[in-house]
This record gives structure tokens, C-alpha cells and sequence, in this order.
């Protein structure tokens, strides 16, 4: 009877092994990564720059009453002159209150002058009269107040200028004091860049070659645009650890607006400034770094990598020249870089 029980249990851990899928654990592939090698530096003739329009003298407008837009009259980009009708409230209710104040005024100035006419007949006191004048007065202020909220459902430019953008639309309900849209008085449109001390130094010979024009490219637009120096910060960012260096140029048409991104790309021969010197390194050395459109490499040293952010100066058709960042001699991952973080190591990386 045991030997059965015995049996029994055995056949049927036989069984539940039969059932059981086998599970092989495969260990996981090392990373394997090609690598370059950065050469000797090369001089290039020309520096590029990533910039934006901006805006000065900005003005953002905005209604002093609380209620529902019945109507924005412009579009970002537009034309307006000074005293023009940009947006409107809706009035109906301050209209309806204009009209009672102008109902009621048109009351007491009727009880006034019969009051003026009983007073010469000695038929009213003069205390009766004075509360008659009293009543006008008040209701003179009560319509001026009227007036005066009624043009406050008009937005108007205050100065000829360019619509720089449009926050609110139609039938929108918004509150006292909320910008409905921005203007900008300028004839002009102004570039921002950002730049490093050590470019900063080799750029300022532009203030020195008033012949030579930096050359601007703005994103959705066609052709090349000449830009002029305005001015530059003469103390670093602190959060960027850079400085700000802003040129000029005439508004055309179609309109530039605030906004739009740029390239300024300058010509180091023509501004009689020294050929810049930067590394050649092929585009898939290049990992997006930020939102900002920074760039890094990765680094290997030591059988570990890490995170180097460069700066690309001008992109050709076999990759790009980075004038900060990496040297001569630095090893470069050169694929599968979305793989890589900070001091990762790698055991079996060539270098």
C-alpha cells in the first residue's frame, strides 16, 4: 500500500516537470560601441549663431472691466496706428447703464430749472434748491462715470506699432486687467544671441569693420538678411554664463516677428577677424543635449563615459566643425548613444 502512494506521488511530479516550461536566462549582451578618435583642429571661415527675434519696447494691452470679447479686430503681424480699434467688450450693459444715467440727468435737469423758476417766485425755499442743484451734480458725475466705462470696452493702440500677438479670441470671457494682445513700436527688427566670453572678444572687431555685415537667416523665411551691431551686456548671464549680444536690421515684408528663430552666420575673413579654429566630428558623434537645442558628445576615458556639452559652428556635408567641448586626441562613442549615461562603464568598449 505504500509502495503504491509512493508511486502515485512520484508519477505525478513527473507530471507537474512535463507541464513546466523550461526557462533559459540568457544573459544580457555587452554594449558594444563604435569610437573615433578627434584629430587635429581645423581652421574654418565661418561662425554660425543660434539667436531669436526680439522685441523691444513691448506692451501687452488689456481691458479694465471684466466681461465677454465681442470682437478682436487684428492678427499678429499687423499694422496699426495710434488710436485705432484693436478689440471691443461687450458693451450692452454699460450702454444700458448710460442710458439710465442720461434719463436720470435729463430728469433733474428739468426739476432744476423749474425749481430755479419757483425759487424766483419765492415759491420754493432755498434749502429745496440746493437739493435740486445737489441731484444735478450727481447725476452730471453719474453719466461722465457712464462714459467712461463704455470706452473702456474699446481696446485702442496707444502708438503706431505691430501687433506682436493675439492671447485672447472671440466670445472669450476674461477678466479686468487680463493681456488680450501685445503691441511692439519698432521699425526694426532686433536679434538676440549668445555668446561666450572668448567669442565675445573675437567678435568685437566687428564695432571696427563697419564695411562688413553679418548675415542672418530666419526660419520660414526665404534669402539672406544683412544685420548691423547694436549692442552687447557688458556683464555674464548668471544662469547661462554668457553674454547677450543684439543686432538690427529693417523690418521687411512679410513682417519678422518676436519670436522667430534665426542663425546669424559670420563671414571671420570679411569681418577681419582670425580663421576660427574648431574639431571635425561626423554627425553621429552628436547627441541632442536640451530643449535649447545645446549639443553633447560622449566622452570615454577610463573605461567609463561621460556627458561633454560642445559647440557646433557650422554643419557641411560630412559633419559638423565644434569649436568647444572636445580636443585633440579625445576618445568619442560614435553609436548607439541614446544607450549611454553618466559614468557608465564599459568593460568592453574599444578604445
Amino acid at each position: 500500500m505504500r509502495a503504491t502512494k509512493l508511486s502515485a506521488l512520484f508519477a505525478g511530479l513527473i507530471m507537474l516537470q512535463a507541464c513546466t516550461p523550461n526557462i533559459e536566462h540568457r544573459e544580457k549582451p555587452p554594449l558594444i560601441l563604435d569610437t573615433i578618435t578627434v584629430l587635429a583642429p581645423i581652421e574654418t571661415q565661418f561662425r554660425a549663431f543660434n539667436g531669436q527675434v526680439i522685441a523691444p519696447e513691448l506692451t501687452p494691452l488689456s481691458f479694465r472691466l471684466e466681461g465677454e470679447i465681442l470682437d478682436v479686430l487684428v492678427q499678429e503681424g499687423d499694422d496699426v496706428k495710434k488710436g485705432q480699434t484693436l478689440a471691443i467688450l461687450d458693451d450692452s450693459k454699460r450702454k444700458e447703464t448710460l442710458k439710465d444715467a442720461q434719463a436720470k440727468l435729463d430728469l433733474v435737469a428739468r426739476q432744476l430749472d423749474r425749481g430755479k423758476g419757483l425759487r424766483e417766485r419765492e415759491m420754493l425755499s432755498s434749502s429745496e434748491l440746493d437739493e435740486l442743484k445737489a441731484n444735478y451734480k450727481l447725476a452730471v458725475a453719474n453719466t461722465k462715470l457712464a462714459e467712461v466705462q463704455l470706452g473702456y470696452t474699446l481696446i485702442k493702440a496707444p502708438v503706431d506699432g505691430i501687433i506682436s500677438q493675439v492671447s485672447k479670441q472671440d466670445f472669450e470671457r476674461i477678466g479686468a486687467g487680463e493681456t488680450v494682445l501685445s503691441i511692439y513700436q519698432s521699425k526694426d527688427v532686433y536679434v538676440e544671441i549668445s555668446v561666450s566670453d572668448t567669442v565675445l572678444t573675437r567678435l568685437m572687431p566687428l564695432l571696427r569693420a563697419p564695411s562688413y555685415k553679418p548675415v542672418a537667416h530666419f526660419n520660414g523665411y526665404q534669402g539672406q538678411y544683412q544685420l548691423d551691431y547694436l549692442e552687447h551686456t557688458s556683464e555674464l548671464n548668471p544662469g547661462t554664463q554668457t553674454y547677450q549680444f543684439w543686432l538690427k536690421m529693417p523690418q521687411v515684408s512679410p513682417k519678422i516677428l518676436p519670436g522667430t528663430n534665426v542663425q546669424v552666420s559670420v563671414d571671420m575673413v570679411k569681418g577681419q577677424m582670425s580663421l576660427l579654429q574648431g574639431y571635425a566630428l561626423p554627425m553621429t558623434a552628436l547627441d541632442s543635449g536640451n530643449e535649447h537645442g545645446q549639443f553633447k558628445v560622449w566622452k570615454i576615458q577610463d573605461g567609463k563615459v561621460s556627458s561633454i556639452p560642445v559647440q557646433v559652428s557650422q554643419v557641411k556635408s560630412n559633419g559638423v566643425i565644434v569649436t568647444s567641448g572636445v580636443r585633440e586626441g579625445d576618445v568619442l562613442a560614435n553609436s548607439n548613444l541614446r544607450k549611454l549615461r553618466q559614468d557608465m562603464t564599459l568593460p568592453g568598449a574599444a578604445q
